[in-house]
């Protein structure tokens, strides 16, 4: 299953952002191999980001940032942050970036929506809503 942004007219994914350090990280992670699955997914997410080379975070979902987000399947808010695969820990709120739920809110801004598998391939509605550490966004 492929992603896809929410809409019934729109097939078009929404555009993502990543710092340079984050995408270079998130590249090493996943290799040049092909990959299944959530890492999969997040290869070809990396294939299409918008990546900048400032140093500073920028105003999307990346590594070590908590992020508040509704899942469309519950309408549940919850609130995580993603970090590398060895220090996930879900009773935490740490998730990996090779999750579906990490691989598809990684890029997003507040408020964008994307349309996202969860790991049984049932499509679900991840809405980033808020970003946390504003004062060092650029």
């Amino acid at each position: 299953m492929t992603a896809q942004v929410s809409g019934a007219a729109s097939t078009r994914l929404p555009a993502i952002h990543l710092t340079a350090a984050d995408h270079a990280l998130l590249m090493a992670l996943i290799g040049d191999a092909p990959a299944e699955g959530a890492a999969g997914l997040l290869q070809q997410e990396l294939a299409r980001a918008a990546v900048h080379r400032s140093e500073r975070p920028i105003r999307t979902v990346g590594l070590n940032r908590w992020v508040h987000y509704v899942d469309g399947h519950s309408s549940r808010t919850r609130r995580v942050k993603i970090v590398p695969p060895d220090q996930a820990d879900i009773d935490r709120g740490l998730i990996s970036p090779l999750s579906h739920v990490g691989a598809g809110l990684l890029g997003l801004a507040e408020g964008q929506s994307i349309v996202w598998p969860d790991p049984a391939g049932r499509a679900r509605k991840l809405t980033p809503i808020l970003i946390e550490d504003p004062e060092e966004l650029i």
